[in-house]
């Protein structure tokens, strides 16, 4: 029942992209907020290339929120396909060490309170509250500050910084 109630979104979705002329239009920014271990990944990748959705535009700081939401939920799936990948394309000054830290992840939910991001070119601050659930079953709250670069692609987050603000990094 699922599979069809997709099946027939999707296929919607299509139709409405189609007949508005969306299909035609290039994306050259991807999906950075559809990970490799997203169910819908591996449709999303291949409608892309097909040209039958494409992404919309987003402002410089939600896409630098993006890239921390994107680094923290690579290490709450850090077993899965592409996570190490994917936390590599939104961060920067990993550690020597790396991807021990990754791999010794105990993240098992995130949620995030007061972000707020200041854009300035292709750098960016942003401060926020990230309560980390450990496999365990203990929560940690922690209030970060991070600095952010734009690559030219994607925006990444200073893992140095995330280290600095949080033992779960190190």
């Amino acid at each position: 029942m699922r599979t069809t109630f997709i099946a027939a979104l999707l296929a919607a979705l299509v139709g409405v992209a189609v007949s508005t002329g969306v299909a035609g239009a290039v994306d050259s920014g991807g999906f950075p907020d559809v990970p490799p271990w997203h169910w819908a990944s591996d449709a999303v990748t291949k409608d892309q290339g097909a040209r039958l959705v494409v992404g919309y535009p987003a402002a410089p700081a939600e896409l630098a929120q993006n890239a921390i939401t994107q680094v923290y939920d690579g290490f709450v799936h850090a077993g899965a396909k592409g996570a190490q990948e994917w936390v590599e394309r939104f961060s920067y000054n990993r550690p020597a060490s790396w991807p021990a830290p990754l791999e010794r992840s105990q993240f098992a939910q995130v949620t995030f309170s007061g972000i707020r991001v200041a854009v300035h070119d292709d750098t960016a601050t942003a401060a926020f509250t990230a309560a980390v659930t450990t496999r365990q079953g203990q929560t940690v709250a922690t209030p970060m500050r991070v600095e952010l670069r734009h690559n030219g692609g994607d925006w990444q987050v200073d893992y140095a910084g995330l280290a600095s603000g949080s033992s779960l990094f190190r």
